[in-house]
C-alpha cells in the first residue's frame, strides 16, 4: 500500500460518503451477481479517526477508481499515506500524564 497504488481519505461528513458510495455503486452496477454489494465499505466499517473521534479514515485502490467518482464533496479530504498512518496511531494525551509533567522538576 503506497501513495502510488492507493488514495487515502479522511471523511468528516457521512452524507457525502454515502453519496459517493451510492454514485459509485450505480456506476459499477452494484450489487452484482458475484456477491459484491458495495463499492466502498459501510460507514461504520471504516476506521474511526482517533484524533477527532468522529471522522472516518479509508483508503481506495487507485485501480478501482473511475473518472466519475467525485471525491470533491463536502467533508472529503484526501491525505497522503504518512498522514493516514499517523492518524491511525494517534493517541490523545492522558490528563494524569500532563499533570505529572507540570509537577516534574527538571534539573538546571
Amino acid at each position: 500500500m503506497t501513495d502510488e497504488t492507493h488514495r487515502f481519505f479522511r471523511f468528516s461528513n457521512e452524507a457525502s460518503y454515502e453519496q459517493l458510495t451510492t454514485a459509485g455503486n450505480t456506476a459499477r452496477n452494484l450489487p452484482d451477481d458475484n456477491g459484491t454489494d458495495r463499492w466502498l465499505a459501510l460507514w461504520d466499517k471504516t476506521f474511526l479517526d482517533p484524533e477527532t473521534n468522529s471522522d472516518r479514515l479509508y483508503c481506495v485502490k487507485r485501480s478501482g477508481i473511475l473518472p466519475t467518482d467525485d471525491f470533491d464533496l463536502e467533508g472529503i479530504e484526501e491525505i497522503d499515506l504518512d498522514t493516514y498512518l499517523q492518524r491511525l496511531r494517534w493517541e490523545p494525551p492522558i490528563e494524569e500524564d500532563l499533570e505529572l509533567l507540570d509537577e516534574l522538576e527538571l534539573p538546571d
